[in-house]
């Protein structure tokens, strides 16, 4: 392959793609790099003392390998190999154990390093040439049990028998038993035992098994006699942000990120079920659910009161929502614009306009952070500019008196020596990885699993990581008090509280309630799975068009005119996920991505129910046969029986069928919304003739009509 038919000349590009190379069971791609020549010490005192008359190199290629993709072997011998540089290697473990439960499980990838590290063993015994490089494989195997311990001990969290643990033990006191893979495994052992006893004696102490920490334990024990229960008009709006951020913070930690891969999140495994029922991931969004809908509740509850209160309500709302933005808790600040936002509250037109003008524009201020414009570049911004930092950075603002307000906060924190962490909007990673899960396939060429997407997921999961980090330097003591009027509120169903909405401000005789079940397409970057809800919306109408499936795809992108309201029933499903887009630390990862020369599709089964449906990004070079077969994946059948289905898009004045061997991308209607059935040609038949039966009865009824 000519190297430079592939690349234009860059002098400052010091890396290049130069092709692929196969082996047995792997794929890896190949890449020159550019390196500044290391001269030795010996090389240079021959040029001094004139044995060599040549100048010496000042720039060196290398030739790089990077693991495309493989099997399951391939990739665990590759976390230790015997001739990969450190750099390569130390990337492919991190990237190898942040996403493998996708495809394999840890007892297979312990049983591989065990046999590996068993050979080695065995050909130094013999004496067999390359002892060094086996002794650094054997080294490097015991090096990366280690590293997986010290970093996912979760995956070893199996109370009360800790088998993962036990077997790792076993492995290393057959082997080296004074090494220090044995006395880690031994320590690490020792303590989860020891903590799950302490766990054990702190249940038994707290009534109804409620689990407090030892401040938690010192105010409840202070409070819950003496104190008077909050309520919303005695609750500032300082103490909400921060009490909101203290659980959401609290719950973020607890996030474990694999658990927001999109194989995971869409509950899709080779079987076709889950794998996990992700319950970080759960009561993230639950919390985010529960806090719209507060806001709705606390504005709506009471409709005897004036509108006037009925503003202080909102406006102190708006207040709470700049409280968190100062404390760089967007995830509650997303939640209460969702819940502004919302339909039963949206609609009060009259309590808008009583709104002061001053709160308004803080309010439309604090809604341009989400904004949908430019792929949520301004949400994107601030994420890379503040996650980190110490706190927040309001001198954006256009309005003076926010700002003002704001530095003087902020200054007050400098001062006390107070850092705030971050609570990230979660729905942004949860929406990136479904994407990437979306468009990407799990494997390539004869089932080798696709590492490169797992290289891309881990670049998203490393970001929740760190963002993980900076949520521990919040300093906030949770109040029971709060907690137990917030737990108090009761929610409101969509009915309920759309009823209670038209008593505040009755409809007019132009006006009527919008369809629960309507709503315009979208975007695949505004969707989300509606998996995890767990509201009473969700629920609420039993003949409302919800999806039953594990892979149905919806989103509720919040309007910015009454004209495209979507009522808050459909929040509850993605709550979290209102307006939920692509998110990176810097550019999403499509946004790359050439619309003209490829789309998203929506198929859904033939005989199954159309919420049940799959997304397939289809590009200008996917045939028919491929997609049918990525189809066929998806659906769990079996993909050598492609030939018996056919793909057929939905025309509103019919159907269309797509060429058996054409090319999908442009034999499709792109004019209209991308929905499509995958059916077996067998039933093409029957589905005619119940079309000519259809059209005979149209006609009789037509002669009896006339």
């Amino acid at each position: 392959m000519n190297f430079f038919s592939r690349h234009s000349e860059s002098r400052g590009e010091t890396s290049r793609e130069w092709g692929e190379e196969r082996e047995d069971g792997v794929i890896y791609t190949v890449s020159l790099k550019k390196v500044r020549h290391q001269t030795t010490s010996t090389a240079l005192q021959k040029l001094t003392h004139g044995e060599n008359w040549f100048q010496p190199l000042q720039w060196e290629t290398l030739k790089v390998r990077t693991l495309k993709a493989g099997t399951v072997e391939r990739l665990v011998e590759n976390l230790a190999p015997a001739d990969e540089d450190q750099d390569a290697n130390s990337m492919h473990l991190n990237v190898f154990l942040a996403t493998y439960r996708a495809f394999t499980t840890a007892d297979d990838v312990l049983d591989i390093l065990f046999r590996r590290y068993q050979q080695y063993k065995e050909h130094r015994r013999r004496g067999e040439n390359g002892k060094d490089s086996r002794h650094h494989v054997c080294r490097i195997i015991q090096s990366v049990l280690c590293i997986w311990m010290d970093i996912y001990l979760d995956d070893f969290h199996d109370p009360p028998a800790y088998r993962l643990l036990h077997r790792v033990l076993e492995f290393a006191e057959t082997h080296m038993p004074d090494g220090e893979l044995a006395r880690q495994t031994r320590h690490r052992l020792d303590r989860l035992q020891r903590n799950e006893v302490l766990k054990a004696q702190q249940k038994s102490r707290v009534p109804n098994g409620h689990h407090l920490t030892h401040s938690e334990d010192v105010l409840f024990m202070e409070n819950s006699e003496s104190e008077q229960p909050l309520d919303f008009d005695t609750i500032s709006a300082r103490t909400m942000a921060e009490q909101l951020t203290y659980m959401d913070a609290e719950l973020f930690k607890k996030v474990v990120p694999h658990h927001c891969l999109g194989s995971v999140w869409s509950r899709r495994d080779k079987k076709g079920k889950s794998t996990t029922d992700a319950p970080t991931v759960k009561a993230t969004i639950s919390q985010f659910n529960a806090v719209s809908f507060l806001v709705i509740a606390t504005i709506l509850r009471n409709t005897s009161i004036s509108t006037d209160d009925r503003v202080r309500i909102i406006e102190k709302w708006v207040d709470v929502a700049q409280e968190c933005r100062i404390l760089k808790n967007f995830s509650s600040l997303k939640a209460i614009i969702s819940g502004l936002q919302s339909n039963p509250i949206y609609r009060l037109s009259e309590t808008w306009a009583a709104l002061s003008k001053e709160k308004l524009s803080e309010y439309e201020e604090l809604c341009t952070i989400f904004s949908e414009e430019n792929n949520q570049m301004t949400w994107r911004e601030i994420l890379v500019k503040e996650g980190t930092a110490k706190y927040a950075d309001t001198s954006n603002s256009q309005l003076k008196h926010v700002r003002k307000e704001s530095q003087q906060k902020i200054q007050r924190q400098r001062l006390s020596g107070v850092m705030q962490g971050t609570v990230p909007y979660l729905g942004t990673f949860l929406t990136d990885l479904m994407m990437l899960d979306t468009a990407m396939p799990d494997t390539v060429d004869s089932n080798l699993i696709n590492f490169e997407k797992k290289r891309k997921e881990f670049e998203v999961l490393a970001q929740i990581q760190l963002l993980q980090k900076t949520a521990q330097n919040y300093n906030i003591l949770s109040d029971p008090r709060f907690k137990a009027w917030f737990d108090s509120v009761e929610h409101l169903r969509y009915e309920e509280s759309y009823r209670l909405s038209c008593e505040v401000q009755p409809l007019s005789d132009s006006m009527s309630p919008p369809a629960q079940d309507s709503r315009k397409e979208r975007s695949l970057r505004k969707r989300i799975s509606r998996l995890f809800s767990t509201s009473d919306w969700e629920t609420s109408s039993a003949n409302s068009n919800t999806s039953q499936s594990e892979d149905r795809v919806s989103e509720t992108s919040m309007p910015d005119s009454p004209d495209s309201l979507v009522p808050p029933d459909k929040m509850s499903a993605s709550s979290s996920s209102s307006s939920l887009t692509s998110l990176e630390m810097s550019t999403s990862p499509y946004k790359n991505y050439d619309q003209s020369s490829n789309c998203v599709i929506r198929v859904s089964l033939s005989g199954e129910s159309d919420n049940i449906y799959k997304s397939v990004l289809l590009t200008h070079q996917d045939h028919t046969p491929g997609v049918i077969k990525s189809l066929m994946s998806k659906f769990n059948l079996d993909a050598e029986e492609a030939e018996e289905y056919q793909l057929v898009q939905v025309l509103p004045d019919g159907e269309l069928q797509i060429p058996d061997h054409g090319n999908c991308f442009y034999a499709i209607n792109q004019s209209v919304e991308p929905n499509f059935i995958l059916r077996k040609k067998s039933e093409e038949g029957t589905l005619h003739r119940k079309a000519r039966k259809r059209t005979t009865l149209r006609k009789l009824m037509e002669v009896v009509s006339n």
